[in-house]
This record gives structure tokens, sequence and C-alpha cells, in this order.
């Protein structure tokens, strides 16, 4: 007789009970060591039985990072209820059968996941399985590779050459060798990384697909001419970041940028004057930022950067350093080098706002106050 410990801990499940129970399945509700059956919002791991050897947990809604966690703790497969419970009762049976294979549950949870969900689950996954102290992620954009996910190393981003210095060297695994989407390094791994090797060839296509599918998103986010993002990637990012902030508690900086007197320099000098002038801003920023900063053309002679994890102060600093380091440095024209000055406005959340609108509406009113006081200086609101 196939018996399984049944767990009602959220709603649904009665068509999958009632298929089972056709099947010859005896469900107990009491406590069982063996195959059990989670029936939940979601996966959360004080639902799990102290004795359940391997679990199915039947949900109404999953994250990548929850699925992860789950099934990191019993092993298992998680199907959402909006698939058909024969799905359910063919994981139950192949779970039963010891039959884990290649990690089905990935296939059918994270096939949607974007790349930064997907980056934190191979992070979680290959510190545990190799008992690491900690590990990093750097995915390649051009030929550039950027530090993603994890901690423990500088986050620099690394050239090609010192990505392959690394695998040369055995300091990194390599993600999706033949895309070369990126590079897995792991502190002091107790572990051989083998079983690692094997899980990562599995979440390959996945991690492949969400990198294509974030590169191309890139593009049209991008400004034509200067290195930064565009207005309309802002638009979509900023709110995220807010959200992202509040979570976890921390400031948001935004600085609003402007280009003083550009409109003298193109009438002056023509308008390619005036591009150049607008890349060597953009450079110039993109330069002094960190890793996880970002810069975009909010249009014309505007730029905004967001600094998450960091206080307006912070932020004034950098806009400070900013107007010395281009201060410093003449942009080369064929009328001559041009000087290059910037109007700074800076505000924070939730110092100064409470929202993504209001955060970006306060750090214009602070670009407004440092053109009244004169141009070429950074005003944080008040």
């Amino acid at each position: 007789m196939r018996q399984i410990h049944w767990v009602q801990a959220g709603p649904g499940g009665e068509d999958l009970k009632e298929a089972l129970l056709a099947q010859g399945y005896l469900l107990s509700e009491g406590p069982f060591t063996g195959t059990t059956v989670i029936v939940a919002r979601k996966p959360d791991p004080s639902l799990l039985p102290p004795d359940a050897s391997e679990v199915l947990w039947w949900v109404q809604e999953a994250t990548p990072e929850e699925t992860s966690r789950v099934l990191a703790l019993r092993p298992g497969w998680v199907v959402r209820q909006s698939q058909r419970f024969e799905l359910a009762i063919e994981a139950l049976d192949a779970l039963r059968r010891r039959e884990l294979g290649s990690e089905g549950w990935l296939r059918q949870m994270l096939h949607l996941a974007t790349l930064p969900e997907l980056l934190r689950l191979v992070i979680t996954r290959a510190v545990k399985s190799t008992r690491a102290t900690a590990g990093a992620v750097w995915i390649r954009h051009d030929d550039t590779y950027y530090q993603r996910q994890g901690d423990g190393w500088p986050e620099a981003p690394l050239t090609r050459d010192q990505a392959r210095a690394m695998l040369h060297s055995g300091e990194a695994l390599e993600l999706c060798p033949m895309e070369a989407v990126g590079i897995l390094a792991l502190r002091d791994p107790k572990n051989e990384p083998e079983p690692l090797l094997g899980w990562l060839k599995d979440v390959e296509p996945l991690l492949t697909s969400a990198w294509h599918l974030e590169e191309s998103r890139a593009l049209s986010f991008r400004d034509d001419l200067t290195v930064a993002q565009n207005r309309r990637c802002l638009e979509e990012e900023l709110p995220r970041l807010v959200r992202e902030s509040a979570a976890k508690r921390e400031a948001l900086s935004l600085l609003f940028l402007d280009v003083d007197n550009l409109k003298q320099v193109n009438t002056r000098h023509g308008h390619p004057a005036g591009s150049k002038v607008l890349q060597a801003v953009a450079e110039g920023a993109q330069g002094v930022i960190r890793a996880h900063d970002r810069i975009y053309r909010y249009g014309g002679d505007e730029f905004c950067i967001l600094m998450p994890g960091t206080a307006a102060q912070g932020a004034a600093k950098l806009g400070e350093r900013l107007l010395r380091i281009l201060g410093e440095r003449p942009v080369p024209t064929e009328a001559g080098p041009l000087p290059v000055s910037l109007s700074i406005g800076i505000a924070a959340y939730p110092e100064h706002a409470q929202g993504a609108e209001q955060l970006l509406a306060r750090a214009d009113q602070g670009l407004l106050e440092a053109k009244r006081a004169g141009k070429g200086r950074v005003v944080v609101v008040p």
C-alpha cells in the first residue's frame, strides 16, 4: 500500500487528493515518516514535518528563492496549483522512486525567472553544495564582466582577460561556456565541485535564455549617444529600486545632473561639439560611480544617477568629485578644448521623498536651486 503524509496548510488540493485516492494512495494526516504532500499558498520551511523524507509542494505561488530554500532543506518538487494535477502525480511517483533526476522542478518553476533571480539561486546552491564561505558571480556584457551577485570580492568590473585568468588558475568556474555568460568564484570550498558542475549544466539553458533576454532589453534601454541608459529605463527601474530600498530599510539617492551652457556650445561650436561634451559627462560619471550605481540620460543635457544604499551626503560627495574630475578634463573638439560644468541636485529616499515620482521631483528642485545659485555646484534639497 502506498502511504503518504498529507499536510493541508493552505487552500486547494481537492482534485489532487481525489486523484491520489483513486490511484490507491493512502493519505495520512497524522505523524508519518516518508513521502509527504504539502498543500500551501507558497513553499514555507516552517511547514516541513520533521520526519518527511521527501516532499511534493502543491502551492498557489512560488518564487525561485522560495523554491530553492525548501528544496535545499528536503528533496522534493514544487508544483503550482495552476498546473495540471497529473503533473503533481508524476512528480510524486518520481519522488517515491527516488528519481530526482536532473532537478525537474527547475524546469517547471524557473523557466520564466529573471537573470537576477537565477543568479541568487546559483550562489545559494553553489555555496551550500561546496560548503564554501562565500561566492560571487560576474556576468559578461560586451567584453567586460560585472559582479552581479554574492560578496567576498572587490566589486570592480573584470576585463575578459582577467576573467579568463581566473578560469585558467582555477579561481572560478565558467557559466554557460558556449556563450561565455559569466563566471562563478567560490571562497574556500570544502567539497569537490563535480556535483555542482552537473547541476550548473542542467540550469545552463535557463541562464542563457535569461541572459539573452536581459541583453536585448538593455539594448532598448540604452541611450544612442552616450554610455548611459535612457529615460525609459529610469522610469522602469526607479520604482523598483525604491521598493527594494524600502524592503531593506536602506537609503536611495538620486542625482539630477544638467550640463551647464550646452545650448551655447551647440550654437557657437556646432552640435558635434555638444555631443562630445555629453559623451564626456556620461563617461566621467561612469568612471566614478560604483558597480551597482546606475546612470541615465534623462533627455537633452540632463542625466540622472541612482545610488542604492547611499544617503544624500554620500551622494553629494560623489557629485563634488564628478565636478572636480570633469573640471580638470576639458573636452577636445575641432574648436579647441571646451570646459565642462555641471549643476547637480540631490534628493534621497526616504529622507526627502516617499516614492519614486516625488524623489525625482525633489532632485529636480535641487537642480533648479543649483542653477539659480550660479551653476557648477551641488545642492542637496532640504
